[in-house]
């Protein structure tokens, strides 16, 4: 094979080990300059590798302490006879619905705290005020609600209208639960996933108030636009109860 090259390719051969004993000349007069820039080099590498490595384990602390929280709130209730569960889970167990929730929210609590960077934030600020809606605490719900609607993911935003409207009409205030359950039905647009939901609610404050012919009105409203409703049997059941008054 090497009588087939052309001697034209061998032409100053010399250049090729010309070239690379520049580079070993340049290597040895500025090897602390090449040593420095690859050391460098080398920290920013591991620097990076690090920094990679905390967030990684960062957010898998993050989801687990996350997961700790709905582990809790659902965890199985102890019969009445108060026997323990044969086997551990891991989770405690309640003798009531209320001492459930109660330790849910002391885990959102702690969650918060420990975990305050973390971008579940928002997700343990609405179970939290879940779990104090349902305790009764209205008005620290109330509050929580109406600080994450203004900057909330809008992922989320559903979740923190629909809530907030529950607050409010927990917290006695009727005419501004029906105004955020109305916002509610005009984010979802005109066939959105959760417009029937809030079109609804709507509907079952306005009875509420004994404005049964708007309730009325607006039953209808989710029984022509959104027939394949999963909500159409109760829709019904309203309508033939407000009709027959």
């Amino acid at each position: 094979m090497a009588r087939n090259i052309d001697r034209k390719q061998l032409k100053n051969p010399d250049q090729f080990v010309s070239f690379w004993t520049h580079v070993g000349a340049f290597l040895g007069k500025h090897r602390l300059a090449v040593l420095g820039g690859l050391g460098g080099l080398v920290v920013a590498a591991v620097g990076v590798w690090l920094v990679s490595s905390m967030m990684v384990r960062h957010a898998t602390e993050d989801s687990a302490a996350f997961a700790r929280i709905e582990k809790v709130a659902n965890a199985d209730l102890l019969p009445p006879t108060g026997e323990a569960p044969k086997t551990d889970d891991g989770l405690p167990h309640f003798k009531t619905e209320d001492a459930r929730l109660e330790a849910s929210l002391k885990e959102a609590d702690s969650f918060l705290s420990q975990h305050g960077g973390s971008k579940l934030k928002e997700e343990a600020l609405l179970l939290k005020a879940k779990f104090l809606l349902a305790l009764g605490k209205n008005a620290d719900a109330l509050a929580i609600y109406q600080g994450q609607l203004g900057g909330v993911d809008g992922r989320l935003r559903f979740v923190a209208q629909e809530g907030l409207g529950y607050a409010l009409e927990a917290n006695g205030q009727l005419d501004a639960a029906i105004a955020a359950f109305s916002a509610l039905a005009e984010d979802g647009g005109a066939a959105g996933f959760y417009r029937d939901r809030a079109l609804f609610n709507k509907a079952r404050l306005l009875e509420k108030k004994g404005n049964g012919k708007e309730a009325e009105k607006v039953l209808n409203e989710i029984k022509e636009k959104i027939p394949n409703s999963p909500l159409m049997d109760e829709i019904k059941d309203r309508l033939a109860a407000l009709e027959g008054k």
